[in-house]
């Protein structure tokens, strides 16, 4: 949007460079990778969070808390439908977000509408797609 405004994506298609192959293709992929690993670092982050809290607060010991953790998470299962939702939502999040950046008036209140459309789009599109793929996952 910010780059639609400032005119730089009209400035690189009167230099016949096309923007789409040089600014929004590395923005994709980026986006699409970036999400598996962040959805990787927040969930180890999430599982030292329970060891903290069930060991360090609530006095547990730390051998029965990751005996029942390997016993309740099956890694195929649970690792590997976390690693394709992550991927699936950086797609959908990354792909609307240069939609509409794409698409916005050249005007600070284009930009803004854009940014807010993103935002509905974006966080309806997840929920809509968490639905289907957790009941695909969990029929499966």
């Amino acid at each position: 949007g910010l780059m639609r405004a400032g005119e730089q994506l009209s400035a690189m298609e009167m230099m016949a460079v096309d923007p789409v192959r040089r600014i929004l293709a590395p923005r994709f992929w980026a986006g699409v990778i970036a999400m598996p690993v962040l959805a990787a670092v927040f969930s180890a982050v999430g599982v030292v969070g329970g060891w903290w809290v069930a060991v360090g607060m609530i006095g547990i010991d730390s051998g029965s808390f990751w005996s029942q953790m390997q016993g309740g998470v099956d890694v195929f299962r649970d690792v590997g439908n976390g690693v394709v939702k992550s991927v699936v939502f950086g797609f959908i999040v990354t792909f609307v977000a240069l939609l509409q950046g794409y698409t916005a008036k050249p005007t600070p209140e284009g930009v803004a509408r854009a940014t807010t459309r993103t935002v509905v789009v974006a966080s309806l599109s997840v929920l809509a797609m968490d639905f289907v793929l957790t009941a695909l996952m969990f029929s499966l």
